[in-house]
């Protein structure tokens, strides 16, 4: 009863106290007990778990389709509004003026010059021109200037930066050759690695050679010298 009672009371106005348990127990204002208990009970059931549902689907379909005329009725409508305001404007201005606006075609020559525009425009603009001071230097560049200089700066910093990294690759190769590291480049056929290591020795002999000689050179000067 207690279950039942709290749907009862989700749906709204329906006496379930005076209607359905007091005749069921006899105690109704009449003395009258309720008829047909068991088949009163089931439809109360059936309409307590199915209206709900069906009223509140009913609802939303309701809602959507309202929203939905809602909205088309709108757009209908502020196009009609639209065409009166339109209509209203073209009714109140001047025909001249709307012979020139209202065109079925219109013509751009964008090579075209106007001197007389092009003069006035200037005479305008010339007020926000660079300020310049009595030494004639610049009191305030534009927004382009900067971003230009900042820029010749940036690749000033990229072009040392790019130098920097090239010096240092040179260093760390030529301390992976003194080190003899070999890395995973240099793994290669056996062949091709003797016929490198053999370039390599008669490079390094070629380079003894010339040192050799450079020495002998210098010794033989300073003999000549001291004698």
């Amino acid at each position: 009863m207690a279950l039942l009672r709290t749907f009862t009371m989700m749906l709204g106005e329906l006496d379930f106290l005076g209607t359905f348990v007091q005749p069921y127990w006899g105690a109704g204002a009449c003395g009258i007990q309720l008829p047909f208990r068991a088949p009163t009970f089931f439809f109360l059931v059936v309409f307590i778990l199915f209206m709900p549902i069906l009223l509140m689907n009913l609802l939303i379909g309701l809602a959507v389709g309202d929203i939905e005329s809602v909205r088309r009725n709108a757009q209908l409508k502020r196009i009609a509004m639209q065409v009166e305001l339109h209509s209203e404007l073209e009714r109140k201005l001047p025909r001249c003026f709307i012979a020139k606006v209202d065109k079925s075609h219109v013509v751009e020559y964008p090579n075209a010059r106007n001197v007389c525009t092009t003069g006035i425009l200037s005479w305008l603009l010339c007020g926000f021109r660079p300020m310049e001071n009595k030494d004639g230097g610049e009191q305030w560049n534009p927004p382009e200037q900067l971003v230009l200089e900042e820029l010749g700066k940036q690749k000033w910093r990229l072009r040392k930066l790019a130098g920097a990294i090239e010096d240092q690759t040179q260093l760390i190769r030529l301390i992976v050759q003194k080190m003899e590291i070999r890395t995973e480049a240099d793994d290669c056929d056996e062949g091709r690695r003797d016929e490198e290591k053999k370039n390599q020795d008669s490079g390094d002999s070629r380079w003894k050679e010339q040192r050799m000689r450079m020495k002998l050179r210098s010794s033989s000067v300073c003999r000549s010298l001291n004698l």
